[in-house]
């Protein structure tokens, strides 16, 4: 049987990832510098937590992913990248305690024209959240959110996309101190 300390210790983390999301988002607008987004979101993380080294602190260095570029950038000091009103930005970002990691990304885009893009991303997330069980292979579930995915177009500029699914972007499962571990549902 698991330590409750490790499920307080979840909870902690998964009640200031909440906060911190909650926050970010009353800031992330159009104008603001990806490095400015990333330090702010990472300090009101730190704040929160009370990092205190590698027991308590940031899970990983934020992400905030511009356009065609689908997961994993951070930008370094001195890139002056800013978000603007026709980006679509993923934001991803960790908080831990004790090693017990709180991962979780989301999407913001400011143009109405991307509103059924992140509409299909939510269809497709909560399909797979209810196909999800104890006897649902990880593969089947993938296979659930690309379908979903997949099913949903874009118009840009006048223009219809079909949306497709990124080759090799995969949820996976969490280790103690480890973003990635074992597991992965597979899309593509």
């Amino acid at each position: 049987m698991l330590n409750s300390s490790i499920y307080d210790d979840l909870r902690q983390a998964a009640e200031v990832h909440r906060q911190v999301r909650k926050h970010a988002q009353t800031y992330i607008k159009p104008g603001i510098k990806l490095v400015d987004l990333c330090k702010r979101l990472e300090a009101k993380n730190r704040e929160l937590l009370e990092a205190e080294g590698f027991k308590r602190g940031i899970a990983f260095p934020t992400g905030c992913s511009l356009n065609h570029v689908a997961a994993h950038y951070t930008p370094n000091y001195g890139d002056n990248t800013v978000l603007s009103q026709n980006d679509v930005m993923k934001i991803d970002f960790g908080s831990q305690i004790n090693g017990r990691i709180i991962d979780c990304a989301f999407t913001v885009a400011f143009n109405p024209m991307f509103d059924n893009l992140l509409q299909t991303v939510k269809d497709a997330t909560n399909a797979g959240i209810k196909f999800a069980g104890i006897d649902a292979r990880l593969s089947e579930i993938g296979e659930v959110i690309q379908e979903v995915m997949e099913a949903g177009e874009v118009e840009i500029n006048g223009k219809v996309f079909k949306i497709k699914c990124v080759a090799n972007l995969n949820g996976h499962s969490i280790g103690p101190y480890q973003i990635h571990a074992g597991k992965t549902v597979p899309i593509v």
